[in-house]
């Protein structure tokens, strides 16, 4: 276990801020370089998931965090830190889980189908808000990783309810004009705008989304963990890169609680479903434009 904080507390202070300095090539924009900033991007995207990872687990987080949890966070460090993931991504998802969105870099080139440089709102705060990581997870009262627990009135309804039951969007509305006139992030609106191409009676997957926005499984897996727009915005055209279900409803896997809807929802539509193994049958749909 302290094996596992000493290689934690070394990669969020030291390995990747060092990175983000010297502008390692392994991510394309670094959108933060504090301490406290990639702690906040990896506790977010591994342990709090469909919040800020103070609604998971308590402050501090270095005392209170589990092998299992500790063992993820490294690996999402790791993965940060050699490019397997995208660092932009995952920062925009744990902003709008507070309530905030990255601000543009001034002067950054877009690229073609990307979320285009961006850097985090904390990153811009005042200096007397920059604390160092081992004060911000040390002290309960601190305001740099307390959680941001509502969500602008104007969004969309952040629900862990599955898509076929909320229903938010009503028929005969186009639901790319509701995504682009939203308050998600811009890499939310990507992600699912992206899905609004995929066919009735076809599937997809995390990682073909992810190949065509330029980004990771992971972060793609994490945008659609809330979908306000179902069913649609058919989040349950998605599935694991070897055809497993994949999530729904805010659970995974065929043992998932939600795992009947979205099986109801792929067959209603002639996708083949073998139940026994958990898996869908049939060709990936990959022509995203």
């Amino acid at each position: 276990m302290a094996t596992l904080q000493d290689d934690w507390k070394l990669l969020y202070s030291k390995t990747l801020p060092s990175l983000a300095v010297s502008k390692s090539p392994a991510q394309k924009v670094w959108p933060v370089h504090l301490d406290h900033c990639f702690a906040r991007i990896i506790l977010d995207n591994a342990i709090g998931i469909d919040g800020p990872w103070t609604s998971k687990l308590a402050s501090p987080a270095m005392k209170n965090m589990t092998s299992e949890q500790l063992e993820r966070c490294i690996a999402l460090g790791n993965a940060i830190a050699d490019g397997r993931e995208n660092l932009l991504d995952l920062d925009a998802i744990s902003l709008e889980l507070r309530g905030k969105k990255p601000k543009p870099v001034a002067n950054s080139k877009r690229k073609r189908g990307s979320l285009g440089p961006t850097i985090s709102t904390e990153e811009k705060a005042p200096k007397k808000r920059q604390l160092s990581i081992k004060s911000a997870l040390s002290n309960p009262n601190s305001s740099t990783l307390t959680s941001t627990t509502t969500t602008p009135q104007s969004s969309p309804p952040l629900s862990s309810t599955p898509p076929d039951i909320e229903r938010s969007v009503p028929p005969g509305n186009d639901p790319t004009k509701l995504i682009t006139t939203s308050n998600l992030s811009s890499f939310r609106q990507r992600v699912l705008l992206a899905l609004c191409q995929v066919p009735h009676g076809r599937f997809t997957t995390y990682a073909a989304l992810s190949d065509h926005l330029h980004s990771s499984a992971r972060a793609v897996g994490n945008a659609l963990r809330n979908n306000p727009f179902a069913p649609r915005v058919p989040c349950h055209r998605v599935v694991a890169a070897n055809r497993d279900l994949g999530g729904f409803g805010g659970s995974w896997g065929k043992e998932g609680k939600f795992a009947g809807e979205k099986v109801r929802l792929l067959r209603e539509e002639g996708v083949i479903v073998d139940m026994g193994k958990g898996r869908v049958e049939g060709e990936i749909w990959r022509d995203f434009e």
